[in-house]
């Protein structure tokens, strides 16, 4: 796999008209040939990934709502306020989270264009060889990679902005799933734990009945001997749905916890706008960075508003609308922290002699 190194191919930033601190650049005719190739990618699905894992996953989705609805919420709360407003959430998480598990299966992450080069006139950041300094090239593929690409040995293909191969979804996460991989995670995330407290709070409601049952039961005979309950005539009546609460509530409460730490995980990459394979890079750089003397910053954090909107895009209402549009850019190029630096120090230059 390639070393993270990157360097940036023009020293001296060139300012827009306009006066802004972007930096200028010159568009490649491959680049700008490959966006729509990128763009018409994200609509091209493939229902060849559907295998006994992604079933599975829909299974015990499936599993899970259904238990809640029927053996929880409908004899518990019912018709009432609560019971729809709980009914309501948990439907409206659960359809969601499950548009997006079919987004991240079927959406295409992003291919490598096949006449895709490296252009070394255009003032963005390359990423080259460690040892040689040359532009990033796939043995496997017979490609050049552009930046944040990475081949996975699963799908045998190089994916733009490769986050990594998920088993659950037998496809990668890459730049034109990641927002729908985000946002599966986000849903499913509170869907669980609200199905989580539902079953608890069901449970704890049941306990606390039976033992008030328990204490006024129907006694009978010169002993006093119980003869039977209501609670316990009605555990008889409903042991399958008991059995069926007890087997969700096993299931339930390890998948919480673990979703509730990957999606902890995956927001703080999110945050930084690092990949799972960019963070990992990043430890060993900087290790080597430390060693050097020098500092390390990874050359693609824009900052808290800049990286949410490259991930999400500009518009504010369809940061939690799933979508299948692709993240922002065509996956070629990205915009780096390096360039906005850069930039706003050229825009002082200019700004310091007019007396602005």
């Amino acid at each position: 796999m390639s070393s993270p190194n990157i360097r940036q191919k023009s020293p001296v930033p060139r300012i827009s008209p306009s006066g802004g601190g972007h930096l200028a650049r010159q568009p490649s005719l491959t680049a700008a040939s490959a966006a729509s190739r990128i763009d018409d990618a994200t609509s091209i699905v493939s229902l060849r990934r559907f295998n006994f894992t992604v079933f599975g996953v829909l299974g015990i989705i499936a599993f899970i709502y259904t238990t809640v609805v029927l053996c929880v919420i409908m004899p518990w709360l019912s018709y009432s306020v609560p019971g729809v407003l709980n009914l309501g959430f948990l439907t409206i998480d659960t359809g969601i989270a499950l548009y997006c598990f079919m987004l991240c299966v079927v959406m295409d992450p992003g291919s490598v264009p096949v006449d895709y080069s490296p252009d070394p006139e255009a003032n963005t950041v390359l990423q080259v060889k460690r040892k040689s300094g040359e532009a990033r090239f796939c043995q496997k593929c017979g490609r050049h990679k552009p930046p944040r690409a990475h081949h996975c040995r699963v799908c045998r293909r190089c994916v733009l902005r490769m986050d990594h191969h998920c088993p659950w979804i037998n496809n990668c996460v890459g730049h034109a799933n990641y927002k729908a991989f985000m946002l599966f995670l986000i849903y499913i995330t509170a869907a669980a734990v609200h199905a989580l407290g539902l079953l608890c709070g069901h449970a704890l409601y049941w306990m606390r009945m039976h033992a008030e049952n328990r204490q006024h039961s129907i006694r009978t005979g010169p002993g006093g001997t119980a003869v039977g309950t209501s609670a316990e005539a009605s555990l008889h009546r409903n042991l399958v749905w008991a059995i069926m609460q007890t087997v969700c509530t096993g299931i339930s409460l390890p998948l919480t916890i673990g979703l509730v730490m990957l999606l902890i995980w995956n927001l703080h990459l999110a945050l930084h706008n690092k990949t799972t394979i960019e963070f990992h890079e990043g430890v060993t750089a900087k290790i080597q960075a430390n060693k050097a003397g020098t500092s390390y910053k990874h050359p693609y954090d824009l900052g808290l508003c800049g990286n949410l909107h490259a991930i999400c895009g500009d518009s504010l209402a369809t940061w939690f609308v799933p979508t299948r549009a692709a993240a922002e850019g065509d996956g070629l190029s990205f915009p780096s922290g390096w360039q906005a630096d850069l930039g706003r120090s050229a825009q002082g230059l200019l700004r310091e002699p007019l007396g602005l």
